[in-house]
């Protein structure tokens, strides 16, 4: 395949950038003639190492073309792929080296698998902007799943060296959980909604997902220091209706740091040493809390997929590796089987609580012997 003229080392010296992500052994090398589109990715990504540019697995070559929308490949009758809410990428040749036109976000892709090089064209640059982080992020994510890790549907901070994985399908109060422990028990912020979880010779750690935090107005509401964030015409709403209201409040990395209490940072990695699988109801004035059967969690990380999907209401979490696949079927459900053995290990706690921040974070406390300062 020919590639069209792309932004490469000599050119970004003078208009934009290039610098190199990293996140265990993955590395992606990003080029862009767009100073906009390397802020965002250096933004968004924050639990990634970054350092100068230079030999990476993955390279990522990012032009803003104002007169991409023109071109010949930029055409809707190929193959379409679902790769975001309503939006699609049409698929004009596929093998080694496949050609995308996402009309949405007004961008022309090549990726060859091989070479291991995507060459993007943008017509914006807020386009560039968007697409710069989630193209690094699933070169980054495609090396990770190869090297054996799986995505889990979880939230994750730790707290005087205790590692808390909290997972569930959506709309079971991860994110409720998360910031309560932040806020009265202090720690460092892991993820919100995914993990990459990894089973090495040296033990099972969990990786952030990068991407902004996403909470409900009901328990932005719930927590003295995050009310200022419900919007104002939302603020009247009975808490009853604040806890069903169906959009959610986005707290960019940023702005992270209005999360953490007592000298808390944001972390890289974790190491997961309890599972809490919550149940909020915001209507339930007591809190309960139950152990696990290891049986019981190790069946129900495989039959959920990590709480990736949900059996009773379908996909919980997509995994949308459209350009950068992952491994095949079977080599991913060995990694499954593995990393759900060894979560399986470690205590995990069914918790019970209604809409009292300071009651769900002090059972969580009290499971890790660790109380409010």
């Amino acid at each position: 395949m020919t590639y069209p003229t792309a932004v490469g080392p000599a050119t970004v010296a003078t208009s934009g950038g290039a610098t190199t992500f990293r996140c265990g052994n993955a590395t992606v090398t990003l080029y862009t003639n767009s100073a906009q589109a390397l802020v965002e990715a250096r933004r968004i990504l924050y639990s990634y190492d970054e350092q100068p540019a230079g030999p990476a697995a993955w390279h990522i070559y990012l032009t803003l073309d104002p007169d991409v929308s023109s071109s010949a490949e930029a055409i809707t009758n190929g193959r379409r792929f679902d790769i975001g809410p309503q939006t699609y990428a049409y698929e004009r040749a596929a093998g080694p080296s496949s050609t995308f036109w996402v009309p949405d976000r007004c961008a022309l892709l090549h990726a060859h698998q091989e070479a291991r090089k995507i060459r993007v064209r943008c017509a914006t640059a807020e386009a560039a902007a968007s697409w710069a982080p989630r193209l690094v992020r699933q070169a980054i994510t495609g090396q990770l799943l190869a090297e054996g890790m799986v995505y889990a549907h979880a939230a994750a901070f730790t707290v005087r060296e205790h590692g808390i994985l909290i997972a569930g399908h959506r709309g079971r109060g991860k994110t409720t959980t998360l910031l309560a422990g932040l806020h009265h028990l202090g720690g460092d912020y892991v993820t919100n909604d995914r993990l990459m979880l990894h089973v090495s010779d040296t033990g099972l750690h969990g990786y952030p997902w990068p991407m902004p935090l996403r909470a409900g107005i009901g328990t932005l509401a719930a927590l003295p220091h995050l009310r200022h964030r419900v919007p104002a015409d939302q603020r009247a709403l009975p808490t009853d209706e604040k806890w069903i209201f169906p959009t959610k409040i986005a707290i960019e990395p940023d702005d992270f740091s209005d999360l953490l209490q007592r000298g808390g940072k944001v972390a890289s990695e974790t190491t997961p040493s309890v599972m809490i699988w919550p149940h909020l109801d915001p209507r339930r004035t007591a809190v309960s809390v139950e152990r696990v059967d290891p049986d019981e969690v190790h069946q129900t990380l495989l039959d959920t997929r990590m709480f990736m999907h949900d059996p009773a209401r379908g996909t919980s979490a997509h995994i949308n590796q459209w350009l950068v696949p992952g491994p095949a079927g079977e080599i991913t459900d060995a990694h499954l089987q593995r990393t759900a053995a060894a979560l399986a290990t470690r205590p995990c706690y069914r918790l019970h609580a209604g809409a009292d921040a300071a009651a769900l974070a002090a059972a969580v406390g009290a499971l890790l012997d660790v109380r409010e300062p």
